[in-house]
């Protein structure tokens, strides 16, 4: 016990499940190989039973026609016509002939299997039922005589199965050949040949058996003569045929084969009359699924058996898992509010090597929140002086603001108005800056763009004109604040500049496929080198927190970029598209927002306008009092 104590955590309750998992599969294992060693006895047993019916069907056939070997015994007229041979009158020829025919096509109705009957006499007189084929058939039921059996008083000639036709209609065809003896001097009279119609028999073995997943077969010396399943009898070769024969010559007959790399269980029987062997086959994976009751003890001992794993396992997670509550005690108390003071742990040597870690991690943990505790009351000091510098920061842009606005008033009190435009233009900008929250409707965006665009006119008089193309609702999209601006400006800077020409700017704004909102900003500028385009997509595609190099104009596109992905995510952002002397053109796409949302922000957005045109009036009014 005290070297079990020493294990893991883990290698404990990894053995004992491997413990448990171990005798499980092994319980199931013996279960599962009875089981199939009761079906598979079952099975055999089942298919002995069919080959003694089989043979049950052929004794009986065998019967009916062992018969008609004595007919010349139980008709004294046959044995006179036998017996006489050619030496009578022609009116006493036809007599006869017809006397055979009528007495042997009786004895065909009586047995359905026997289509033909042919009798030659030992002076080569041939009597049938059908006497115009009759010499034909004998013929050919001679060439294929396979199989004859001889005792002491009589013999018994078999044909293999042939084609053959009677009265013009084609048949499988197997013919009983038996000798006519004279009783008192033991002498040949003929021969009877008697024709089977092997069809009707193929269609009786059909009906003997019909289990799913079972098949039937019938062997002579030249091989397979019957398959229910034929693509099975192609696959019986002679090596297969050969087992056969020494399963049904030796032993119970029972047995098993490989046929295409599967497992067959066979019962051959051998039937000594016709030289044939009977063959009953079923695949031996088919035992299980064919056997559902087996399963259900399966099933039986695999419950009970999980039943005890459930108990011993009960019992060992409790006996590993006591430190773990141990430590999960002195944990909760450390979280409870009430209490400030942080309890450690003491580590023993007899817990598991993981809980002693766990221990050890705990009380380190414990002297780091008394060191974030003391952290944390200097960063909330810190913070509380930050707030004071930003309210203190907060007051230039207002300076600003206040004093471009008495630039504005005195510009208009001298008659200067491009000092007028530029400072109220630049003030509006200031004051859209400062008030207000970060994310804004596209249309505010745009309102602010024409206070910078009216700057550059001034600057640049007749140079360029700019153009707004946005679809229905579009004006109602929220952005982030000031991303169009530094677009438009290196479209004028570094694009409409450098031309002689008279320059276009064009803002458009819609949505995508995706329901996206596309803004894209074109012009038909100097435009930008097929390299200097390359870098400024590569530094596009760089991480947030790689820095870029400090090359002109591409500050503000990195700058917009970047913004938008940190705001929206990496699947937004600018995409760059220019060629020399053709303008350029920057799309920007960013999600849409939700109808509900974007009515609330605009509620904000005039509760703020109204604010900054109160503020503007305050400022005016004090403009004008300062005159």
């Amino acid at each position: 016990m005290k070297k079990r104590r020493k294990l893991s955590f883990r290698m404990q309750l990894t053995a004992s499940l491997l413990g448990c998992l171990f005798f499980s599969i092994l319980m199931i294992a013996v279960c599962l190989a009875l089981n199939i060693r009761e079906t598979e006895r079952s099975n055999r047993a089942h298919i002995a039973r069919q080959n003694e019916q089989w043979a049950t069907e052929v004794d009986f056939m065998l019967a009916g026609i062992d018969k008609m070997r004595f007919l010349h015994l139980a008709d004294d007229e046959v044995n006179r016509i036998v017996a006489e041979g050619e030496n009578k009158s022609q009116v006493q020829a036809v007599f006869d002939e017809q006397y055979m025919s009528r007495l042997l096509a009786v004895l065909c109705t009586t047995n359905s299997d026997v289509l033909r009957i042919t009798v030659v006499t030992e002076a080569g007189v041939i009597y049938g039922n059908y006497i115009e084929d009759s010499k034909g058939s004998v013929a050919l039921a001679q060439q294929h005589l396979l199989y004859e059996k001889r005792d002491s008083r009589s013999k018994m000639t078999v044909t293999d199965v042939y084609e053959g036709a009677i009265n013009l209609v084609p048949y499988s065809l197997l013919t009983f050949c038996y000798p006519f003896y004279d009783i008192a001097h033991g002498e040949s009279l003929g021969t009877i040949y008697i024709d089977m119609n092997f069809g009707a028999m193929r269609e009786r073995f059909d009906a003997l058996g019909n289990q799913e997943g079972w098949s039937r077969y019938v062997l002579n010396k030249n091989g397979v003569i019957y398959a229910s399943d034929p693509r099975l009898g192609d696959r019986i070769g002679d090596q297969e045929q050969e087992k056969i024969r020494e399963l049904a010559q030796n032993g119970d007959g029972t047995g098993r084969l490989e046929i295409d790399r599967r497992t067959y269980v066979i019962h051959a029987q051998y039937v000594e009359a016709l030289d044939w062997y009977f063959i009953q086959c079923v695949q031996r994976s088919s035992f299980i699924s064919e056997e559902m009751s087996r399963i259900y003890l399966l099933a039986f001992w695999g419950i009970l058996l999980l039943c005890g794993e459930i108990g011993v396992g009960t019992f060992l997670m409790k006996r590993i898992s006591a430190p773990i509550k141990e430590l999960s005690l002195v944990m909760s108390q450390a979280a409870t509010k009430e209490k400030r003071e942080l309890h450690r742990m003491e580590s023993r040597r007899e817990y598991p090597v993981e809980v002693q870690e766990i221990t050890l991690g705990y009380n380190a943990m414990i002297e780091r929140i008394q060191e974030n505790i003391i952290r944390e009351y200097e960063n909330e000091l810190n913070q509380k002086k930050t707030e004071l510098q930003m309210l203190q920061y907060q007051i230039n842009p207002h300076f600003l603001y206040n004093t471009l606005n008495i630039m504005s008033s005195i510009a208009r009190l001298h008659e200067i108005p491009y000092i007028s435009d530029i400072s109220e233009s630049l003030s509006r900008i200031f004051s859209y800056n400062v008030k207000g929250g970060q994310v804004v409707t596209l249309q505010q965006e745009l309102d602010n763009l024409q206070n910078y665009i009216r700057i550059q006119m001034i600057r640049f008089p007749e140079k360029f004109e700019v153009s707004c193309r946005m679809e229905p609702g579009m004006e109602h999209c929220r952005i982030l604040k000031f991303l169009l601006q530094p677009l438009v400006e290196n479209a004028i800077d570094h694009g409409i500049a450098e031309k002689r020409r008279k320059g276009l700017i064009v803002i458009g704004a819609s949505r995508n496929s995706d329901g996206e909102a596309v803004i894209v900003i074109e012009d038909n500028g100097a435009g930008i080198a097929e390299e200097e385009l390359k870098r400024l997509q590569n530094m596009l595609d760089e991480e947030a927190g790689v820095a870029a190099e400090d090359h002109t104009g591409e500050i503000g596109i990195r700058n917009v970029h970047m913004r938008v992905r940190n705001y929206y995510g990496t699947s937004y952002g600018i995409v760059l598209e220019s060629e020399r002397d053709n303008g350029t053109r920057v799309k920007i796409t960013l999600p849409m927002i939700k109808e509900e949302t974007v009515k609330t922000e605009i509620i904000k957005e005039k509760t703020i306008e109204k604010e900054m045109r109160a503020e503007e009036a305050r400022t005016d009014a004090e403009g004008n009092c300062g005159r």
